[in-house]
């Protein structure tokens, strides 16, 4: 059994902001999956669905971003998946906007959602899948809040489609070949700095 937790705030006024990344992933894969038959349990938003053999959920965490672990644990919990069996995708204000990097384990490096769920499961070695949402000119909370700009949106479709595709390297693989084939470097270096367990 697999959980897919895509963070985000719940309401209208935070879609398609730049801190709800994770929300449009989980979107995008209902979609393409076809999946139907929404439910809402432990203040969260899943869907389920099979893939060789395997009961997946994609979670929608209804908590606001910086409770995120609460929700998170209690599917962890009733479902009693592992933490080799989770993975988180968030936003990231270190990377480019596009970038997606999956990463087996570590800090939030910052990250509320990721920091809180880290908490709640007492525990780094999370899988995750990061997504640059450009870095912060003046205020993160401002900036995390805000919409992307019309050149960026066809950017950040792209990177959505590509953190779907690294969630279903993780789940029909594994974490290794997520990374290996999701984690390509380009000749424009893209981040700040190199991060380890890439």
């Amino acid at each position: 059994m697999y959980l897919i937790a895509g963070l985000g705030n719940p309401g209208r006024q935070y879609a398609l902001t730049r801190h709800n990344i994770g929300f449009e992933v989980i979107d995008y894969l209902v979609n393409e999956l076809k999946l139907g038959g929404k439910k809402v349990k432990f203040n969260g938003e899943y869907y389920t669905h099979m893939i060789n053999g395997e009961k997946i959920i994609f979670l929608k965490p209804l908590t606001y971003m910086n409770l995120s672990g609460e929700c998170v644990k209690a599917y962890v919990d009733y479902f009693d998946i592992q933490t080799n069996e989770l993975m988180i995708i968030y936003d990231d204000t270190s990377f480019n906007a596009a970038t997606v990097r999956v990463k087996k384990s570590g800090s939030s490096a910052g990250h509320k959602g990721m920091e809180d769920i880290i908490l709640n499961l007492n525990s780094e070695d999370i899988p995750r899948i990061r997504i640059g949402i450009g870095q912060a000119e003046y205020d993160i909370k401002n900036h995390v809040l805000s919409r992307f700009s019309e050149q960026e949106i066809t950017l950040m479709q792209q990177a959505v489609k590509k953190a779907a595709q690294a969630v279903m390297l993780f789940i029909e693989k594994d974490i290794n070949t997520a990374m290996n084939l999701i984690n390509t470097k380009t000749k424009n270096k893209d981040i700040n700095k190199p991060d380890e367990n890439e």
